[in-house]
């Protein structure tokens, strides 16, 4: 699967939840969970309407910036097929230096254009299921000073490889990272908030350990270093499926089912 393979996806989806616990992002958690819900910020934390209602709209809100998400995806992978057939490895390259300064600027900090946030409203009476969904697509496309290099970043590594269906497969894990954590703390708000304020004592480290991912997704894509990595999982996979045969149950069965699992990720 190329850049959907294993190490693509879960590093996508790092991505997605370092967006979600970015300074940008984090400590407006509250703020979006208040607005989807049209519940206060008391009633959210003592769970007086219900948190199943809560949860239906934070995942209507979730879909909502998935779509627009995986739509990007498609959009630059069929670019990228369309243009990469004539410069396949220079446009890689090229990309890769883009996101190689991007993450030295989530560390640095000294491109001054990316400290712009673009800013969508929504309506004020944007709480209901349709409209939750609609919200999300509107934080989508109001990408901040924070989550803007990450997405970018995924963005432009899914499209390396020309595959549509690869690029939104890389996005829908990008989307779950920054979905889930976001699900988890509508539901549970009251036990998440004194995590939510560690991270936001931390926000520095994150920033860093973002920046730091940015920068390893532009090495693999200047030096294809992703299909040394492919390689490694697919011959862990034939090793454990070798176990499977010949080892006692039950090591060989789960050994099975992981030699499946890898191998099935770098078909």
């Amino acid at each position: 699967m190329g850049n959907a393979s294993l190490p693509g996806l879960a590093g996508a989806f790092l991505a997605g939840l370092l967006s979600f616990l970015s300074p940008c992002v984090l400590p407006l958690i509250p703020v979006y969970l208040s607005f989807i819900s049209g519940e206060s910020l008391s009633q959210i934390r003592d769970g007086s309407s219900g948190r199943f209602h809560l949860f239906l709209r934070s995942l209507n809100f979730v879909l909502g910036f998935t779509v627009v998400f995986v739509v990007l995806a498609i959009l630059f992978g069929t670019g990228a097929r369309f243009i990469g057939s004539s410069l396949p490895h220079t446009i890689m390259r090229g990309a890769g230096i883009v996101v190689i300064l991007l993450g030295l600027n989530m560390l640095f900090d000294f491109i001054p254009f990316l400290r712009v946030e673009l800013k969508a409203q929504a309506p004020n009476n944007a709480a209901g299921a349709s409209k939750a969904f609609l919200f999300g697509m509107l934080f989508a496309a109001g990408w901040s000073p924070c989550i803007g290099p990450i997405l970018s970043s995924i963005l432009l590594f899914a499209a390396q490889s020309g595959n549509v269906a690869k690029a939104a497969f890389l996005l829908g894990a990008y989307s779950l990272g920054l979905g889930i954590p976001f699900l988890l703390t509508g539901l549970f708000f009251d036990k998440t908030e004194p995590l939510l304020r560690w991270f936001k004592q931390h926000a520095q480290g994150v920033k860093i350990t973002a920046g730091i991912l940015i920068i390893f997704f532009g090495i693999l894509m200047l030096t294809a270093g992703l299909t040394s990595i492919t390689t490694f999982f697919i011959k862990l996979g034939y090793m454990l499926e070798d176990y499977a045969q010949t080892g006692s149950p039950p090591f060989s069965t789960i050994a099975g089912i992981i030699a499946r699992w890898l191998l099935f990720q770098g078909a």
